[in-house]
């Protein structure tokens, strides 16, 4: 295989240092043996500066051929740059990765250095301290990245971001694409200030919870409906403003009819009162009288508390953003 002689820009004796950016954004994709060939690479690199193809292969059980390989891969991420020289031999240099690394394709442009710039201001290290305290775990580059985006372009301050992450937390949702997904949706609702963050949970949560009810005497999870079932919900309480009752009555006569939750169906039924102006339970009766049919019962149903304001927060000098959060801090805001 030949020699390799490994430069690296700074030598460090008895240690081996390792840029934590590949830790966040290359070593949980990489292929196993690759980034033992780059670490051992990396030590070799500090430690001696050249090393045989040989050795490289006997230390990690791997063929020539994957070592070959292993470097090819990482001279396509940037991590290093291969130079073959005549005599057969192979330089390595090693690569600061700060200085090569491109956020992926529709990710934010902040480097690592800005994103390190950005953390000297006390607030931001604050929010990002917060921030890993509510999701117990540390942030990589790409997420710190992302709520650096939300203070500069949706306008988001500290504030609102940690009232943010705390909510989808209560929903039982951490990955950082929910949470993208959350700020977007509030973005793109103009949510600027606590406030207004505030009235749209309750407006969300009160949905939420008729759409609970409804799943549950349906016998369903919220994972088991799609974009068209969520539409059919907000058709029935939303535009046409049936009550959760008598919402629940069509789900009724639809498991007594066909015995499964079929949402056309019971869109069928609502679509059919809807038209006919019927409002109440007891609408329900006088038409089913008039048409020579039995009357229908209301079903019995009592909707289980789903709402954020359950949530048991997690406390560690974060009472008033909580109390923001809950709408329960009565000297400066109105329920």
């Amino acid at each position: 295989m030949g020699n390799y002689t490994l430069n690296i820009q700074a030598r460090s004796w008895g240690i081996t240092p390792v840029q934590n950016i590949f830790i966040d954004e290359y070593l949980p994709y990489a292929d196993g043996n690759y980034v033992k060939v780059y670490l051992l690479g990396l030590f070799e690199a500090f430690n001696q500066g050249s090393v045989s193809g040989d050795t490289l292969s006997k230390k990690l059980g791997l063929l020539e051929s994957d070592v070959i390989k292993a470097w090819e891969y990482w001279d396509s991420k940037g991590l290093v740059k291969i130079l073959k020289t005549d005599s057969g031999d192979t330089t390595i240099d090693f690569l600061n990765i700060l200085d090569t690394y491109a956020p992926p394709q529709g990710s934010s442009s902040y480097n690592p250095e800005h994103v390190r710039i950005r953390l000297n201001n006390p607030n931001t290290k604050d929010m990002f301290m917060s921030i890993e305290k509510l999701l117990g775990r540390t942030l990589s580059y790409n997420e710190s990245s992302m709520y650096l985006s939300w203070l500069d372009d949706f306008g988001f301050s500290p504030e609102v971001i940690l009232l943010l992450i705390q909510y989808c937390k209560a929903k039982g949702k951490t990955d950082s694409r929910y949470i993208e997904k959350v700020a977007l949706s509030w973005h793109d609702r103009d949510i600027k200030t606590i406030e207004d963050a505030q009235n749209h949970i309750s407006r969300y949560e009160e949905n939420y919870s008729n759409y609970r009810s409804v799943l549950d005497f349906l016998g369903l999870k919220e994972t088991d409906i799609m974009k068209p079932q969520e539409d059919f919900l907000n058709k029935w309480f939303n535009t046409w403003n049936f009550s959760k009752e008598l919402i629940l009555e069509a789900c009724k006569i639809c498991s007594l009819k066909i015995n499964e939750p079929n949402f056309s169906y019971i869109d069928g039924i609502l679509s059919n009162w809807y038209k006919k102006g019927v409002k109440t339970i007891k609408d329900v009766e006088k038409a089913n009288t008039s048409g020579g049919k039995g009357k229908s019962k209301n079903a019995k149903f009592k909707a289980p508390v789903t709402t954020f304001n359950s949530y048991d927060q997690r406390s560690y000098d974060m009472d008033e953003l909580e109390k923001k959060l809950l709408g329960r801090d009565g000297e400066t805001q109105n329920e």
